[in-house]
């Protein structure tokens, strides 16, 4: 067995390795980036081609929220300020990540809470076409946690994703893309906080739509198949055996789809109608508990669109989502829905954001009010919103502050969890492939259920390298 000493001396070279390679890569340009100005650099694509009223129809799962089960992010994506590497007619942005973050509550609990710090280390690599029609592009990208004390808790995230555009014409297109990767549940999640290590699960997503531009009037119809394979984690039982947390129950492939129609009122406002659907299929007939989680749910939505060039862009929507549950015994749910997001540009140098939504999510959470009964929660409604100011005070430094703020409604069981959270941050650029971000973040959950509460400090620093020349 390899001692603990020797092990953190190794984690501690590995860490000086790493931090005097992206110095030797920074020191080796510096010269140079003195020298040249820095050519503006197309951003990297992070987001799916799908423009934001898609995410609506399910093509993007990875909405901004604090609903259990999301991990926090440390810091927003870096931007090269050169010129990207090219590799005939694509675009090509490595990056590599190395943060070192503390968490003051690592396991989300409620009392004696265990702190402890740990290096992320994130490379990825964006490969963007440069063509002037059509589109295609890839992604690749790790976070890879190790953690100083609890090793438990370490893990290997990664993702790889493809996507591409098809242009008919100026008005007509066809759009597409895959996305598989292999993640954890946050401590955060009522689900996750029970096993001796974090919940893994595999994602599979394919998306794609068809847009069309007639005159006045825009049609786009757009689906979603995603698949997700939850795993089996340990546990330590009430009297004090080791056994297994099955999650086969979980796995589940939901199919989402619909269409929008939109009529432009002017080149900047545009009211839209939309219609969807959200089926979902487990795996398993039943549960562990015996019940069918199987359920289809429609979503009716009137909206409209605001687009002020560089200075405001706003979308917003009220309606109606429905999901009913094959298990009688699983509450329905029929509720009305609102969500907007609005990006403006108060000055040259200071951007406001702000998003809200509402959306039904999938649970196994579970209370029992006396000995032998269990009440069986159907799903959870999140009320998600949050905002943000971003300031970049010189073209080297920029800060930010947002907050958040999560309502998640547990349906059929009396339980109600407010999650709170505020982020403030700062980011130096030392030069073009040198960027530094430190940011603290602080979390709370309010529960009706008594002994959920928590509240958890964040801090993350960031080296962020994404190479160019």
């Amino acid at each position: 067995m390899a001692c603990p000493r020797c092990k953190g001396m190794a984690n501690k070279r590995l860490h000086l390795l790493l931090i005097l390679a992206a110095s030797a890569w920074s020191l080796g340009a510096l010269a140079q980036d003195a020298a040249t100005p820095n050519p503006p650099a197309p951003t990297p694509i992070t987001e799916p081609l799908t423009p934001p009223q898609e995410k609506l129809l399910g093509s993007d799962a990875a909405r901004p929220g604090t609903a259990p089960g999301r991990a926090v992010q440390s810091t927003p994506a870096i931007t090269p300020a050169g010129t990207p590497f090219q590799l005939g007619s694509f675009l090509v942005y490595p990056e590599l990540d190395a943060t070192w973050s503390y968490d003051s509550n690592l396991y989300s609990t409620n009392t004696d809470p265990l702190s402890d710090h740990a290096w992320i280390y994130s490379p990825s690599l964006w490969v963007q076409s440069n063509w002037a029609k059509h589109a295609l592009n890839f992604h690749v990208g790790a976070d890879l946690t190790r953690y100083e004390t609890y090793g438990a808790e370490n893990s290997d995230d990664q993702r790889i994703s493809g996507e591409g555009r098809y242009d008919f014409s100026a008005d007509s297109n066809v759009y597409g893309g895959v996305f598989f990767s292999q993640d954890h549940e946050d401590r955060e999640s009522p689900t996750a906080r029970n096993g001796l290590t974090p919940t893994q699960y595999f994602q599979r997503r394919y998306y794609g739509g068809f847009f069309r531009q007639f005159d006045r009037f825009s049609l786009r119809i757009a689906g979603t198949a995603q698949h997700l394979n939850y795993q089996d984690v340990n546990f330590i039982t009430g009297g004090g055996a080791t056994s297994i947390i099955n999650n086969d129950d979980r796995d589940l492939t939901q199919y989402t789809g619909g269409f929008r129609l939109g009529y432009e009122l002017s080149p900047r406002l545009e009211p839209y109608l939309q219609i969807a659907f959200d089926n979902r299929r487990y795996n398993d007939a039943t549960d562990d508990l015996d019940y069918a989680r199987n359920s289809s749910g429609q979503r009716y939505l009137a909206g409209v669109r605001w687009n002020q060039p560089r200075k405001l862009k706003l979308d917003a929507f009220v309606g109606w989502m429905i999901q009913d549950y094959d298990d009688a015994r699983l509450k329905d749910i029929s509720d009305p829905v609102a969500g907007a997001a609005v990006q403006w540009a108060a000055t040259d140098k200071t951007t406001i954001s702000a998003y809200m939504d509402r959306s039904v999510e999938e649970t196994t959470v579970t209370v029992t009010p006396s000995p032998g009964v269990v009440l069986v929660s159907s799903s959870f409604l999140n009320t998600y919103a949050s905002a943000g100011i971003d300031h970049r005070f010189t073209n080297k430094l920029s800060a930010r502050l947002n907050g958040s703020v999560s309502r998640v409604a547990y349906q059929g069981i009396s339980r109600t969890d407010e999650y709170y959270g505020a982020t403030i941050g700062a980011t130096y650029r030392f030069h073009r492939n040198l960027f530094l971000d430190i940011s603290y973040s602080r979390r709370e959950l309010n529960s009706t259920l008594p002994g959920e509460d928590f509240d958890r400090d964040l801090v993350f620093v960031r080296l962020a390298l994404p190479f160019s020349h």
